[in-house]
């Protein structure tokens, strides 16, 4: 019995949060998030048909759901690595400067000297492996402080997001 084994609140919990991903996913912001997504991987122009303010966008709200997913690795293995160049520039201009460090240290760690390469194989094959635990415990480390959110990257995001009119301010 939901009540008297204490899981009314659990259940009521349940129902808000579902409530909350249910009014996210009707908001401006989703939609344009899905449209941006969409555009980016099934137009003919792809990446390269956004504006610029639009590639900036894109590229450090990729860095923020890659890192948060599987950290600073996850970033550089996937196809959002080749993205590197945008998301610094756009931390950038965000004013997020302790997370841009946190993004050139990975990048450091990762590929010491090298240009990072756009082709993600290419990427994948110069990235050291999980033989390099020192490595591996340096990324967590750098991982953990970008966790800290030190400057509030998602929200700076989502006001140059409002700041160039993708979507309406809620």
């Amino acid at each position: 019995m939901p009540c008297k084994g204490g899981y009314r609140e659990q259940i009521e919990d349940g129902k808000r949060a579902n409530e909350e991903q249910k009014q996210f996913y009707e908001s401006a912001e989703y939609k344009y998030w899905s449209n941006l997504v969409e555009r980016v991987h099934h137009s003919p122009e792809g990446f390269e048909g956004l504006t610029e303010q639009e590639k900036i966008f894109y590229a450090v709200s990729c860095l923020i759901g890659e890192v948060y997913n599987g950290g600073f690795y996850q970033f550089f293995s996937n196809s959002s690595g080749r993205l590197y160049g945008y998301a610094l520039n756009g931390l950038h201009e965000l004013g997020a400067e302790t997370s841009a460090s946190l993004l050139v240290q990975a990048k450091e760690l990762l590929f010491e000297e090298r240009p990072i390469p756009l082709d993600r194989v290419e990427r994948f094959q110069l990235m050291p492996t999980e033989e390099a635990p020192e490595i591996e415990k340096r990324l967590d480390a750098l991982d953990r402080i970008f966790y800290t959110e030190p400057d509030q990257v998602s929200e700076k995001c989502g006001a140059y997001a409002i700041k160039h009119q993708f979507y309406p301010s809620v």
